[in-house]
Parts: C-alpha cells; structure tokens; sequence
C-alpha cells in the first residue's frame, strides 16, 4: 500500500492532545443533595484539586482515538496497485441485440454484459481511454475516447436491449473510425456473439477479443405467422422452430380479433421446426395472434402477429349496367368493401374512397378515386377519350412496376379495339398500343385516377390470370396499405408509411398505446421507433372521415433465437478477453473511500454512546426521592431512564471484560513462575 500524501500524517498530533484532555479532565460522582449549604468544603475541594489524575480507559476515549487515526489515514489518502484489463485506447462494443435478453444469466445477458462494462470502466488507469458502443441493426456511439469515469458510467446506463439483430460490421467499421490516429487502439466486444453474419471474415487493423456472455440454454420460437384463403376458407399458418438439444412437445395458442380459435401442440426434433394450420378461421378476422406457452430464458420470440387481407379497408362503388368481370375482381380484393348501383341510380354522395364508371361518366365528379373502364368519347379531367380505333403490339409503359407487378400482357389475344386515349401531363400510359395508350394513370388534386381504354367484353384479358392481378395491384394503388408487402416489419426498421390520395392527417399507435403524428406536414416522414413487437394501429383522416389500418412487428429471426453463444467472432486474429493477459499495466487505485465508511461508522457508534449519557428527562417524583436519598447517604446515585440504564450496562460489561483480561494476566505470570519455585524448593532440600 503507499500513500499519495504522507505529508497528511503530521496530523496524528492531534492524538496526545485528546489523551492530554482526557488527562486534565477530572472524574467525580454525581449525587442528588437536598441543599448546597452542607456540602460548602467539597466545594472549596473541587476548586483547589488538581487537574491531573490517572487515565481511565473508558469506550468513549477508545473510539475518539480510533476516529482521530482514521481521519489522520484518510487525509493521507492510501492507495494500492490492482490489475487493470484494458489499457490505452480500448473501444468497447456492448452487444444490444434481441437475443441479449435471456435471461440465463441473472437477471439477463444484457445486464450481465453491462455489470461487465462499468467493472472495467471502474478499473481505468488514469491514461487510459474508452469509447462505447451499442450494438444493434444500427451501432450507436454511446461515448467516444473518455477518461471520465462518471461520464462513462452514465452514457452505459443509457445503453437499451432492442429486438433487433446485431451488425458488427457496422459497429467495428464505427470503431476504426474511432481508432484511426490511435497506435495502441483495441476492441472489446461484449455479447453472446450472435450478429449478422458477414459476407467473408473481417480484417482489421487492431487487435480485436470477445468477452462471451450466456450459456446454452433450450428456447422455442416462432419464425412465421400468415393467413391465406384456400378455397373460401380463412387459413392460418405458422412455423416453430426448436433450438435445444432435445425432442420437445410444445402448445401453440391462435386468437383471431383477441378471441381464442384452439390450441394445437407440435412435436418437434432437437433442432427441428414443423409447421401448424388453423382452418377455417372466421371470415371478418383482421389481425392474427399466435403464442407459444413455453416456459423459455427468452419470450420475446414466443409471439408472432398478422394482418389478415388488407389492413386498410376502402368503400368502392361499382357503377355499371352489368359487368361480371369487374364485379367478381373487386369483391376478391381483401381491402375493398364493395357497393353496386347503376348510372340511372347514380348518386354523387361522396362517401367512397373509390368510385368505378363502367360505360359511364357522371357530369359531376366524386371527391375520391375515380377509374373509368371504357368511357365514352368526350372530355374528361384526364384529357379526351375519342372514338374507337383498332390497336396492336401490345406492351408495357410508365408505372409498370407498381401497376404491372407480375402481369403477363402477352396473354392478351383478341383485344382488337380501343377508345383512343389523349392523357394530361400528370397522368402516365402503363399499357400501350402503337396507336394509343389502354391504361393511363396519375395523381391529380390530392386523388388517383386511372383510365382503360376498352370494353372487358370486347375481350380475353377477363379470362386470362393477369387481369385479377392487375385489379390486385389497382386497387392497392387507389387503396394503398400502410406498409408495402404483407404489413411485416422487422423490429427496428424504419417504416415509411402510404397515405390515401386526401388525407389530412396521420397517426399511428404504438402497441405500448403511444399515439404519435407522422402527419401534417406532408409527406409524411418515416416511422422509426419500431423496436417493439405487436400490433401498430395507423389511422388516416381522408375526406372528413377515419381510415384505420396497421400493420405489425415480429421478430422471426433464428440467429438471435439460438441462445447459445458463439464460440468466435467472425474476425481474422480475434481472441477471448482474458483480464489477467500478459502486458496489462497496473492501475493505482485509492482506497481511502472504504476508510471514510470505517470513519462514519465509528462516529456513529460515539455518538450512540455519549447521547445515552444523559438522563431521560421526566423521571417520577418517587424516583428523584429515592435518588435524593440515596445521596443523603452518601451511596452513589443510580441513573435512571432507558439511555442511562443502556450506557450503564454497557460501561459494566466494558468493565467486567477489564477485569477477566486483567486476572487472565495475572494467572499468566503465576504460571510462569511456578516452575522455578519448585526448583528453588528442590535445591533446599
């Protein structure tokens, strides 16, 4: 041990002067006298006595001298030299990925890992420096290049687990950028090594080692949850998957709207997944729920959700005189509530999202979506439709990707005739004849609308698969989902929403019910606190009226499902951390923190005993007549209350504990001399 400030030592000088005070300080009875007129001469004693008498070792002179040399040992400030793990420039990258939140390791893995951080934080030399990061799908700096231990500490409890994956390419590409300039830079990486795998090993140009936390432990999870219409039935289907090393049989719960549809159990192979089917579920369900009853270190992974058909449902009116082709596509359209009149019954109310014109086009349009299939010849808010001429080579134009996804137009046969088409600027051919365009469609005034140029029954294209395709993909344009795709997100990812053509205001409601605003302004900005899963509900204000949609957050990922740590990191050269490895320096650190605990309890206990040295105040009259007394017959007073009658017990156990050691002293020394008084016998004889 060495001492920072020997110099401080000069204040032990403060101990002979309490032995010097307690030397000078007279000791006397206190007793209880009826009058002062009697006891005249023992004041005249009092004044002339002598200040000085034999030190009594009392509890009270023992703990303010073990006080003053504390004091005296903390203001030296004593230190000891311990090991130190990291030195230099060390970049530490705390894993944050979902699968950190096992709970294998008490309380869980992420804990553990930080637990881990702040206990080499607290080790820091005093030229050392560390930077932290968080990793997750996107590394986060928490802290760069700091020698502040509380800065430190504080910027690792900001560190969160998320339910996303982990990029260590990302993060170690982070840290270079943080170690470039620095010759002694090295990287800790702190997890259970579960990241996204990268394309070849990585090469980097400082030393790199892994401190792997968790163990392995079995877990459950689900990988898939979708619903399909298999011959007018709603199916469900979901795929589990078993990480353990054992056969497992495992119950799968399914709840449709919040209502449970049946519990089937799988059995599944140590490593094996299989696949369960609900059928049929009820028709007007909206949003599928499974969950695993599974008793796992990780749950986040035991629930999946789905959104059934269209998330976002639209009021479409179908005008026409009889059209069974339009008819048949609109009503298989997941996201479509369909309507039927006919043009002499038409109604301008404006109460639908979408209004389709078969053969007809009103003088007074709707405030929605509008797609007009075979218009009469005139004029039009899209441009003109003339009269109808014969068309050939059919191909694809502007917007195909969206519009055209997975359309096949060589199917086409017998088109032959088309109103030719003369389009506004804003509005783009998607399918076109050399003669004329067959499709136009664009976005004018806050709406959509699309224009085809033929009668379906002039044609084959009803009969062929790509004309149920391309009213999919329409009525997704007019209507569009809030999320592209089946309305599955990963956790994490930022979301990009799709507003409806009029809408004035856009929320979503996070499954933690937190309602957050995306819109106005326009356009609308993306989504990115996605890290919880569940269900995310989106609600549009279109037209003076709610649209409500959603879509939702699983994770269905087997690298972070797989509790057990990896073995290695993916990196050429990479180690495991080893604190007591060969060239670490040692770290002074102080210690007299842990002495000023010491100091504080001493103090306290003083103060415990000299409080009790004073009478309870309130004693009977009886009490102080016995006390009086006692005086009057020169027998010492007895202290009275529950503090005096404390201390006096204790100062008569300190006492009687004197006593035993002074009389196992002194049998000490006679035994000692027994011995040579037996010899001194022998020899007079």
């Amino acid at each position: 041990m060495s001492l920072l400030v020997p110099a401080a030592l000069a204040f032990a000088a403060i101990i002979p002067i309490i032995l010097l005070l307690y030397f000078m300080r007279p000791k006397r009875q206190e007793r209880m006298v009826g009058s002062t007129l009697l006891w005249l001469q023992a004041l005249q004693d009092l004044q002339a006595s002598r200040p000085w008498q034999r030190l009594r070792i009392t509890p009270l002179l023992l703990l303010q001298l073990l006080a003053a040399i504390v004091i005296v040992f903390v203001l030296a400030r004593p230190a000891i030299f311990t090991s130190s793990p990291i030195s230099g420039d060390s970049i530490i990258i705390l894993q944050a990925s979902a699968s950190m939140q096992a709970t294998d390791v008490a309380p869980n893995r992420f804990e553990a890992a930080r637990s881990q951080v702040a206990d080499l934080i607290d080790q820091l030399g005093p030229n050392d420096r560390i930077s932290l990061i968080a990793m997750a799908s996107t590394p986060q700096v928490l802290k760069a290049a700091s020698q502040d231990k509380g800065q430190l500490m504080v910027a690792l409890q900001q560190a969160r687990v998320t339910n996303q994956d982990a990029d260590l390419e990302q993060a170690l590409s982070l840290a270079a950028s943080l170690a470039a300039g620095h010759a002694d830079a090295q990287v800790l990486v702190v997890g259970d090594g579960h990241i996204l795998a990268p394309d070849q090993t990585l090469t980097l140009p400082f030393p790199v080692r892994y401190l792997r936390i968790g163990t392995d432990v079995p877990n459950a999870a689900l990988l898939a949850l979708a619903a399909r219409t298999v011959q007018s039935n709603l199916v469900g289907l979901a795929q589990i998957a078993n990480y353990s090393h054992q056969q497992r049989s495992i119950p799968v719960e399914l709840y449709a709207d919040g209502t449970l549809v049946g519990v089937q159990t799988i059995v599944l192979a140590a490593g094996g997944s299989g696949a369960l089917e609900w059928s049929p579920l009820p028709g007007t369900a909206h949003i599928l729920h499974a969950r695993l009853v599974s008793q796992d270190a990780m749950t986040v992974d035991h629930e999946a959700w789905a959104v059934v058909g269209g998330s976002m449902r639209g009021r479409v009116l179908l005008v026409t005189a009889g059209n069974s082709f339009l008819e048949t596509a609109l009503r298989l359209q997941a996201n479509v509530d369909l309507f039927e009149t006919t043009p002499q019954k038409y109604v301008n109310t404006g109460n639908f999202d979408l209004t389709v014109f078969d053969g007809f086009a009103p003088p007074t349009l709707p405030s929605g979506g509008i797609f007009f299939v075979n218009p009469p010849a005139g004029t039009y808010i899209f441009g003109t439709s003339g009269p109808t001429i014969n068309v050939s080579h059919i191909s694809a134009g502007n917007n195909s990707d969206t519009l055209l996804s997975n359309v096949d137009l060589s199917s086409i046969h017998t088109l032959r005739g088309s109103h030719k088409l003369t389009a506004q600027v804003w509005a783009q051919p998607v399918i076109t004849t050399s003669e004329t365009a067959l499709l136009i469609a664009g976005e004018q005034g806050n709406r959509r609308i699309a224009v085809l140029g033929f009668d379906l029954h002039d044609t084959d294209f009803p009969l062929q698969p790509g004309f149920p395709l391309l009213m999919y993909n329409l009525a997704n344009w007019f209507l569009p989902p809030p999320v592209v795709g089946d309305g599955q997100v990963a956790p994490g990812v930022p979301v990009t929403l799709q507003t409806w053509p009029g809408a004035d205001q856009v929320t979503i409601t996070t499954p933690a019910q937190q309602q957050v605003t995306l819109a106005p302004p326009f356009p609308v900005t993306a989504f990115a606190n996605t890290n919880r899963t569940g269900v995310y509900q989106v609600t549009q204000h279109v037209h003076g009226q709610n649209r409500y949609g959603a879509f939702v957050v699983n994770m269905f990922d087997p690298v972070q499902s797989r509790l057990a740590p990896s073995a290695q990191l993916p990196v050429a050269h990479s180690a495991d951390f080893t604190a007591g490895s060969a060239g670490v320096p040692r770290v002074l650190r102080e210690v007299w923190p842990w002495i000023a605990a010491f100091l504080l309890l001493v103090l306290c206990a003083e103060w415990w005993l000299f409080i009790r040295g004073y009478q309870a105040q309130g004693t009977s009259s009886a009490q102080r007549l016995a006390t009086t007394r006692a005086g009057l017959r020169g027998q010492p007073a007895r202290p009275t209350g529950a503090f005096a009658t404390l201390r006096s017990e204790v100062e008569m156990c300190y006492q009687g504990v004197v006593k035993q050691v002074s009389r196992a002293a002194r049998r000490a020394r006679r035994k000692g001399a027994r011995p040579q008084l037996k010899g001194g016998r022998r020899a007079k004889l």
